[in-house]
């Protein structure tokens, strides 16, 4: 144990000096010669001078004075130890992904992660929210680190966020909401790494659509190639371009894609 190392102020000094905003009670209580309930009252005093947020069961984070008045840090200054404490693999993903790409302006209150199954429950607080989506077979190709203050957190590169959009399309808001946002991404993918990212397990459909927009609503043909070849050898069955939407429209006979919703760009 170390000495210096009395009380939960000290430790606390100890984890930010670290380059740290993020600590656990467990870690608390292995270092602090206190019954756990008087270890529980110190932090409950902290969060009551917001000086620390609770931000799921035994997690938490460090809240300095810059940061007091919006009432959280970052959610990249932690979320890699979070997602350890909780023993998921998970990436940054969505719109969160298309942020630090250049390529979405959302709300920083809200945080897309996409782990492997089971999903975590969703993060909510007056403050933030972190959303979580999940996958079954997750992705071997498009996942990268992000240097970030305190350390690294994982996020889909532009052509992995690509698809991801294109596939949870329905539960995180619509084509209306992430035309723009493929637009932006469409302009700098690089082709090479989008020939990586298709040999993941993405249902075939996902590529189906990702074909059709890349041709008819983006106008970008190389891109396009791209879906058309690895489409090439399966046996394709007729989808529908919303997934949630009827089965009316136009069929597109290259994509077998039956065109049931109208998507404007706004670029």
């Amino acid at each position: 144990m170390n000495t210096e190392i009395k009380h939960t102020s000290d430790f606390l000094r100890t984890v930010r000096s670290n380059g740290r905003y993020a600590f656990t009670i467990d870690e608390l209580v292995n270092v602090i010669p206190k019954p756990i309930r008087n270890i529980r009252k110190d932090l409950d005093r902290l969060k009551e001078k917001n000086e620390i947020v609770n931000i799921r069961r035994g997690f938490y984070t460090i809240l300095p004075p810059e940061y007091q008045n919006m009432g959280v840090i970052p959610v990249d200054f932690y979320i890699d130890e979070l997602m350890k404490y909780i023993a998921k693999i998970y990436y940054v993903g969505l719109y969160s992904a298309a942020m630090y790409h250049g390529a979405a302006h959302q709300q920083p209150q809200e945080f897309y992660i996409i782990s492997k199954s089971p999903k975590p429950r969703r993060i909510k607080s007056d403050d933030f929210l972190i959303n979580f989506s999940e996958k079954k077979n997750f992705p071997q190709y498009g996942v990268e680190e992000k240097k970030t203050e305190t350390g690294y957190f994982k996020i889909s590169n532009k052509e992995l966020t690509f698809l991801d959009l294109i596939y949870f399309e329905q539960s995180i808001g619509g084509y209306s909401r992430i035309v723009t946002i493929l637009e932006e991404l469409s302009e700098s993918l690089n082709l090479i790494k989008m020939r990586e990212v298709v040999k993941n397990d993405f249902p075939i459909s996902t590529f189906q659509r990702a074909g059709y927009i890349a041709e008819n609503i983006l106008n970008n043909n190389k891109l396009a190639t791209i879906f058309e070849i690895k489409l090439a050898k399966l046996k394709l069955k007729t989808v529908l371009l919303k997934s949630s939407g009827q089965q009316i429209g136009d069929k597109d006979d290259k994509w077998n894609v039956v065109i049931n919703t109208q998507i404007d760009s706004d670029l």
